[in-house]
């Protein structure tokens, strides 16, 4: 903030208009130097224009309506040849993995629910559980209750019960295959 006001104040005072024709003085003269042309006049820097004075009748804003109002930018050249900090062995490198296949990170996963007996049958519990790759995830069984509660307990013994009731009511197939597996392999205290 310091730092601008002294801008301000400082640059303030200095003349806003330039010489077009500066005067030598013949001390500062050196004879082998090249001579230093003055900018042209449309190129000196002066009052920017605001928009509505840049802007056309068709209300357009384009290149000229850019270099009207900011003036002249650096030129871009499209056809640069890249030159980086790269080697070009690493570059064509890059090129081909950016070209490959990327290989899918999230294996295919859902989220299955089922309303569960409590484990005597006197009440039933919504469960919800995540299925990965056909498995379900044993961490994930009733994971719509809080973690440690009485109804989570609950809900966990009873989904381990589901699980075998549909592990043996099931034909043989992928379906079956899951709660079998969740049947045999689910720890409802763990």
């Amino acid at each position: 903030m310091g730092l601008c006001a002294y801008g301000l104040f400082h640059y303030k005072h200095l003349p806003k208009t330039i010489d077009a024709a500066p005067a030598l003085s013949s001390a500062f003269v050196v004879a082998d130097a090249p001579a230093v042309a003055p900018l042209p006049l449309h190129e000196t820097p002066g009052r920017p224009q605001t928009l509505s004075e840049c802007m056309g009748p068709d209300n357009l804003i384009d290149e000229t309506v850019a270099t009207c109002r900011f003036g002249r930018g650096q030129e871009t050249f499209q056809n640069s040849s890249a030159q980086g900090m790269v080697s070009a062995s690493y570059m064509s490198h890059y090129k081909a993995q950016q070209q490959r296949p990327q290989p899918r990170l999230a294996a295919a996963q859902f989220v299955e629910s089922a309303v569960v007996w409590q484990w005597d049958r006197k009440r039933t519990y919504h469960a919800e559980w995540i299925v990965t790759d056909a498995q379900i995830d044993g961490t994930s069984v009733c994971r719509n209750w809080r973690r440690g509660s009485i109804e989570y307990r609950e809900c966990r013994k009873g989904a381990k019960v589901y699980f075998k009731e549909q592990c043996k009511r099931l034909a043989e197939s992928a379906t079956r295959q899951r709660y079998c597996s969740a049947a045999s392999g689910f720890n409802p205290l763990g």
